[in-house]
């Protein structure tokens, strides 16, 4: 731990509590009882989840983030100075991140990451990589686990910048210390963590409903939604306001102030993901094409971006094909999304971003691409 790292996250602790209370009426509980060092895991909201984690230690620690972070030019640089993030690509191997992580945790510094990678579409915490749990078992230090409650309707994935205001809250879930995770496995370890982390943020919004204020609620949903759940055409909805309207049968709904959906068939946007990802899978399984025109395909090096192609994307059963540029889905070793529409994977060792259009729909290439390894996993098993 380096002194200016200690002294500026100090001081910027001190103004982002005040941030955090102004912008998002944010209430945190101060942890407390913790070890020497310790890893701390939280579940994955928002984009500013990082400022929440910090309000509740004021111990500094050390933040995972996403690489794309580190293409921010003088910024990246600001945050490299100041607070030394460990940057972690998505849709690639975790291994630079974890060893830095390691590095750090061994001079008695503590370390935070959200173990999801990535932030929820539907309010359900992200799948978390059992890895996690090896990574904390080898780490040989404390964990302390975290929860953010109400954060995916204060600022939801699909919306981007927009911000509503509503009950967000956070606080430490449980400490475990060195020596309590020696005697555990690493199975053990993992049930942790994820029962530790878990959140469903409409299972707690029907069970207690909370208000989220704001303007054009529903702006941006087609970044999550691109089936109609009435004529079943795909890319023709569009948001205005409250309201989203398919343009090939004209059926409207509603987004209102409870995350609800009124005048459709389903009431919260997890019923509608799950319905949507299921006719995924069924178009993946009968080799559907899914297209975006105007997309920009870059391959990433050491923070640095080189544009190759820019064009129509598209993915099917075979392959997934930007420009002249073709991915097999074979050789495409995972894919994830940052923002709202950079799509990210690694193919053949290589690490390339894609950059949709505004207003278009990139996780339909993510939904269809885990498909297609649902049903290659599958087939290895019957085989």
């Amino acid at each position: 731990m380096k002194k200016r790292h200690i002294f500026y996250y100090k001081f910027f602790r001190a103004l982002v509590t005040v941030f955090v209370k102004i912008r998002f009426g944010y209430k945190y509980k101060l942890a407390s009882n913790l070890p020497d060092n310790y890893i701390v895991i939280s579940n994955h909201t928002t984009d500013y989840d990082l400022l929440f984690v910090a309000s509740s230690f004021k111990k500094q620690m050390y933040f995972v983030g996403s690489e794309h972070i580190a293409r921010w030019g003088f910024f990246s640089k600001f945050l490299k100075y100041c607070f030394d993030p460990i940057f972690r690509s998505k849709g690639a191997s975790a291994l630079s991140a974890v060893l830095e992580m390691y590095k750090k945790l061994k001079k008695g510094a503590s370390v935070c990451l959200f173990a999801e990678g990535v932030r929820s579409w539907d309010g359900v915490t992200c799948p978390i990589s059992r890895s996690t749990a090896d990574l904390v078992k080898n780490a040989k230090c404390g964990l302390v686990t975290y929860i953010i409650v109400g954060g995916y309707f204060a600022s939801p994935m699909w919306a981007g910048a927009s911000v509503r205001r509503g009950k967000i809250e956070g606080s430490v879930v449980n400490v475990y210390t060195k020596e309590q995770l020696a005697e555990m496995t690493a199975d053990e370890v993992y049930d942790c963590i994820c029962r530790d982390v878990q959140e469903d943020a409409y299972e707690r919004q029907l069970a207690s409903p909370e208000k989220y204020k704001g303007k054009k609620l529903a702006e941006g949903l087609e970044r999550m939604l691109f089936i109609c759940p009435e004529c079943k055409a795909k890319d023709t909805l569009v948001t205005s306001g409250n309201t989203v309207e398919c343009t090939h049968c004209h059926h409207k709904f509603t987004y209102d102030e409870y995350g609800m959906l009124n005048g459709t068939r389903f009431k919260t946007l997890k019923e509608y993901s799950d319905w949507q990802r299921a006719e995924v899978q069924k178009d993946a399984e009968e080799g559907v094409k899914y297209c975006v025109d105007g997309v920009t395909l870059s391959t990433v090096k050491n923070h640095v971006e080189e544009q190759v192609a820019v064009g129509n994307l598209f993915i099917n059963d075979k392959a997934m094909v930007c420009a002249d540029k073709s991915f097999e889905l074979e050789g495409i070793s995972d894919i994830a999304i940052h923002g709202q529409r950079a799509l990210v994977f690694t193919f053949h060792r290589d690490y390339y971003e894609l950059i949709f259009p505004e207003n278009t729909n990139a996780l339909k290439f993510l939904l269809y691409y885990n498909a297609r390894q649902k049903i290659t996993e599958k087939a290895e098993v019957e085989a």
